[in-house]
């Protein structure tokens, strides 16, 4: 057997055969399908518990606000017992009953007030009531005119806005024309010019009424005080692809609260403090407004991009259903977007 040099026992052991090759490519891949298939689940995993969570921030912040609205409708103070006396003028074609017909009940949700820009086979609802900004605005002395209503402070009023004055006895909205004075001699007058939608005073004559046409429906003393009022119209709307909840205010002004928000159910619970809620019914149910006092919700909330999940979720909506899938179906959704339900129930505590 002849030899073999060493320089030619080097030549051969130099690089690797094709099926070195060819293994080492077959673990390199099967390495690598592993670690991609590590890295997918792991990303899975975050889309989903991101979306999650982001389901129940925009939920639990929607049911906070609309939960402390509701319990805070109808809130006017010192409530007077013999009403509240709407003065502001209905014929100015600034007039917006959305907007300026104060609900002495605390809630409303009739068709005619609903906001243009709500989305199609959703509710929403109107809750009016009067708010401090901290400070308290007496009346200083006995007025006789609406001209002329004498207060302690100016308090953060200003031209335009739509006050109450109360004193527990009887209760009149008015729209500020003009606020003169400064430091603790301020006067406040809301005359019948032109406004948004400015005031009309037609028919009011109290006792101790100066002028006929020009007074407040009560003649008030130094035991009344000055709130600003509100109309906050609660709603889902659609802009830019995003839906969310939305708030028009009591200038008409509207603005986004929550993203995500992509449907909301309302019933209302009828009855009186003394028997609770005797049944629920929806808006169009309901005849007469005072007897509303608590209302019920239930949110939709839409998380993630559209191939979040493998298939629709099936979810059950409004919360108040009973779903079995047989007498009451689930809904299935419409993409593969992750979706909750958040359900809850307020008391309007003004009229409990």
């Amino acid at each position: 057997m002849g030899r073999i040099s060493r320089a030619g026992l080097k030549l051969r052991q130099r690089g690797l055969s094709i099926v070195e090759i060819m293994i080492a490519l077959l673990l390199g891949t099967l390495l690598t399908f592993g670690v991609v298939q590590i890295f997918t689940s792991n990303s899975q995993t975050f889309r989903l518990t991101d979306a999650d969570a982001r389901a129940q921030e925009a939920g639990r912040t929607a049911v906070d606000i609309l939960s402390r609205a509701l319990r805070n409708a109808g809130y006017f103070g010192c409530f007077p017992f013999n009403g509240i006396h709407n003065n502001l003028d209905t014929t100015d074609s600034d007039y917006l009953a959305a907007l300026h017909d104060i609900r002495s009940e605390g809630i409303y949700a009739h068709s005619s007030v609903r906001p243009a820009a709500a989305l199609a086979n959703t509710d929403f609802f109107l809750v009016s009531g009067a708010r401090s900004n901290g400070t308290s605005i007496a009346v200083t002395a006995e007025t006789t005119n609406a001209a002329s209503i004498p207060l302690s402070t100016q308090g953060g009023l200003a031209r335009g806005d739509i006050v109450m004055v109360s004193d527990c006895s009887h209760g009149d909205i008015i729209e500020i024309s003009n606020l003169q004075g400064s430091g603790g001699s301020i006067t406040l007058v809301a005359d019948t010019s032109d406004g948004t939608p400015g005031n009309d005073f037609t028919g009011n004559s109290p006792a101790g009424c100066s002028a006929a046409g020009s007074c407040l429906s009560a003649r008030y003393g130094t035991d009344a005080r000055v709130m600003p009022v509100y109309n906050e119209t609660y709603y889902i709307a659609s802009s830019g692809g995003n839906t969310g909840l939305y708030l028009r205010d009591s200038t008409g002004a509207a603005a986004e609260l929550v993203s995500g928000i992509v449907n909301m159910r309302v019933r209302y619970g009828r009855g009186t403090a003394e028997t609770g809620v005797q049944n629920w019914v929806e808006a169009a149910s309901v005849s007469d407004w005072s007897e509303v006092i608590a209302a019920q919700v239930s949110l939709l909330v839409q998380a993630g991009s559209d191939n979040l999940l493998p298939e629709a979720q099936q979810y059950c909506f409004p919360g108040w259903q009973n779903c079995d899938g047989a007498t009451v179906a689930f809904t299935t959704a419409p993409d593969r977007r992750l979706y909750r339900v958040y359900t809850f129930t307020a008391s309007l505590r003004n009229r409990i």
